[in-house]
């Protein structure tokens, strides 16, 4: 994998244990709304986070930066990179098909899952497993695939799970239903998706609680969003990897069947119990409350 410059979120959270408390509300802030604030003047980035322009001043001098000029430039070099698509991104003339990229492809897995907060983890997972709300679940272009390899999961352990539909008119149909008591899981990488986006803002002021999973360098729904998990995609081939994403995924999923083992087991035989009488076109058996 080409060596890649540090993340300006990924020096906020080495960086954060050292800040003092007004430069922790600046971090909070620019990672809240990430990238639009540090676009913005010192002056403007310090009002909406509720602190002096001096203390942002600091705070970006504690991320390594000479001033704000040079953090406006690297911010703008990641945005940059974020708009990256296939098209864009050089060719490799000799990329080796074997051990080379297969590190790479490990790489990805390896730090994604290194980077990930057990504590987000734990806030999801509890999330999840509150059957009193609905789970809406949509993917992009590109991560379709893994959206509903999450979906598959929370099918299998829990019912009022939901994929939110790829047609505009039929999502806004759903999303006119959701409210407070739902969660709504995006997925969106670069290059970002802006009816994903907007899904994030509109479920966002209908009040829902929204799960998103992006990339290093962060959808834009991140700045709506209650949780955010951040996967590496990047390696030498022109093509993202879905590999660290698929990763936390599998991650959640062990975590939540061994949380609700006690009630999934039950569920899960008698699925696989209607399947073989789907399959042999036998009557199902009568439940107690049909005797």
């Amino acid at each position: 994998m080409a060596n890649s410059p540090t993340l300006i979120a990924d020096r906020i959270t080495a960086t954060m244990s050292s800040m003092t408390s007004a430069e922790t509300r600046a971090a909070r802030m620019l990672l809240a709304r990430y990238p639009a604030i540090g676009l913005e003047s010192v002056t403007a980035f310090a009002e909406q986070a509720g602190v002096s322009a001096p203390t942002v001043l600091r705070f970006i001098t504690k991320l390594g930066f000479g001033g704000y000029p040079d953090f406006r430039r690297a911010l703008r070099e990641e945005i940059d990179e974020s708009r990256k698509f296939p098209l864009t991104r050089p060719r490799p003339q000799d990329l080796d098909a074997g051990s080379d990229f297969g590190n790479e492809l490990l790489e990805v897995v390896r730090t994604t899952l290194a980077e990930l907060d057990p504590e987000l983890v734990e806030r999801v997972i509890e999330l999840f497993a509150d059957e009193r709300r609905s789970i809406n679940i949509l993917g992009g272009d590109l991560t379709t695939t893994v959206a509903g390899h999450l979906l598959y999961h929370l099918r299998k352990v829990r019912r009022s799970v939901f994929e939110l539909p790829g047609t505009v008119q039929e999502r806004a149909d759903r999303l006119i239903d959701l409210g407070k008591k739902d969660t709504v899981v995006l997925f969106d990488v670069r290059r970002y998706q802006a009816d994903v986006v907007t899904t994030a803002r509109i479920a966002a002021q209908r009040g829902c609680t929204i799960v998103l999973f992006t990339d290093q360098w962060m959808s834009e729904a991140s700045e709506v969003a209650t949780h955010v998990f951040r996967a590496r995609v990047e390696t030498s081939s022109p093509w993202d990897s879905l590999l660290g994403l698929t990763a936390i995924v599998e991650t959640i999923a062990l975590a939540l069947d061994r949380r609700l083992w006690s009630v999934v087991r039950p569920r899960l035989e008698a699925v696989e119990q209607y399947k073989l009488n789907l399959l042999s076109q036998k009557e199902p058996p009568l439940d107690n409350k049909d005797r």
